[in-house]
């Protein structure tokens, strides 16, 4: 019993490393894999690239081919059960002649929510769940989170000195990290489908949003919070060539401008960031960067909005004059501090990355 149940947990793995390879493409579908197994060799496997292209079960059975009959499916998410832009995953597995299918959790997806385990257990496959399911939690934690809220999962990225600072004292910030980690942040920015700065960011830096340092099928939407309409549409916001620019105002000042340029305008009386968050999730993106500065971080974490915080440190130290990574929360004393749980730590060279998400309540 033992072995059978460490050759499970091995090729569920394989399949979550699978899927990680779909990480930057597949929203907002899940990025899933599939490895096709029989007598303890695998027959065939894939993951799901992109919207429109075939599922990850499709692919590995594809490869597996007249061989798939008999044999054990790895999924690392429950197959769909619904028509999309491609047919069901769970007709596939039914037609190949799938004896069982592993699956580490059900998709909280409301087009799915179990049907998936259930259609094929009516179809006499053994199903088991929850095969290395913390795993596979961790692996797709921004989807989940999307699927069960309807909104954007929320991660807040920063880079700091060593004592806590994001800019010097005459605001100078180029580079605090090396080069290194300043190519992690492309990756992280490729994995989010949208990119949140204030007003005071886009006005202070003048940035791009776009991701450079790696190669990318297609650029993040540029999510401008600017309740004043203070930022004029010209710059790298204002090229709709470098990537889609959105923004969310209270003023009519520009709007006409932003929207003749081809950007989306959202008109609000007041600006609701969990709101901004609910309308980027209604419009498929599974997880936005916040990379505004520290007013805009503050208010993300004053309204326990932020599901997940990067913060990035550099070798240097910017004194007491710099500026700081957050403004504006106020803790007045350690008792009532939030906690949050280092979840993985990378280091480049003299640079780091730390990742932190927030701390469960007993």
């Amino acid at each position: 019993m033992q072995d059978i149940k460490e050759q499970q947990l091995f090729f569920m793995r394989w399949a979550i490393q699978l899927a990680k390879k779909g990480r930057c493409t597949a929203p907002p579908n899940p990025w899933v894999g599939c490895v096709i197994v029989k007598e303890g060799e695998i027959l065939g496997e894939g993951y799901h690239e992109a919207p429109g292209k075939a599922h990850a079960e499709a692919v590995a059975l594809e490869k597996a081919g007249r061989l798939a009959k008999g044999a054990t499916a790895y999924v690392s998410l429950e197959p769909c059960a619904h028509q999309g832009r491609t047919p069901p995953c769970v007709n596939a597995l039914i037609h190949a002649g799938i004896k069982k299918v592993v699956v580490p959790l059900l998709d909280p997806d409301p087009r799915v929510g179990g049907e998936g385990v259930a259609t094929l257990r009516r179809a006499g496959i053994d199903v088991i769940v929850g095969v290395a399911k913390e795993e596979a939690e961790q692996m797709l934690r921004p989807y989940l989170h999307h699927r069960r809220t309807q909104r954007s999962f929320c991660v807040l990225k920063s880079a700091m000195s060593i004592d806590g600072r994001t800019a010097a004292e005459d605001g100078s910030s180029q580079w605090i990290t090396n080069e290194e980690a300043r190519r992690d942040v492309h990756i992280l920015r490729a994995q989010s489908q949208a990119i949140l700065i204030g007003s005071q960011t886009a006005l202070k830096d003048t940035p791009r949003l776009d991701v450079r340092l790696i190669s990318t099928t297609r650029q993040p939407i540029r999510v401008l919070i600017d309740s004043e309409a203070r930022v004029p549409p010209d710059g790298p916001l204002a090229d709709l060539s470098l990537a889609p620019t959105w923004v969310f105002t209270t003023s009519k000042h520009h709007l006409n401008r932003w929207e003749t340029l081809g950007a989306r305008v959202f008109l609000k009386e007041k600006i609701d960031l969990k709101h901004v968050l609910e309308i980027l999730g209604e419009n498929g993106v599974i997880q936005a960067l916040i990379e505004g500065g520290s007013r805009l971080h503050s208010a993300f974490l004053n309204q326990h909005l932020v599901d997940q915080c990067v913060i990035y440190m550099g070798n240097c130290l910017l004194g007491e004059q710099g500026k700081p990574l957050f403004s504006g929360l106020n803790i007045p004393t350690l008792t009532q501090a939030p906690r949050w749980t280092l979840e993985d730590i990378h280091r480049f060279s003299n640079s780091l990355r730390l990742d932190f998400i927030p701390k469960a309540l007993p």
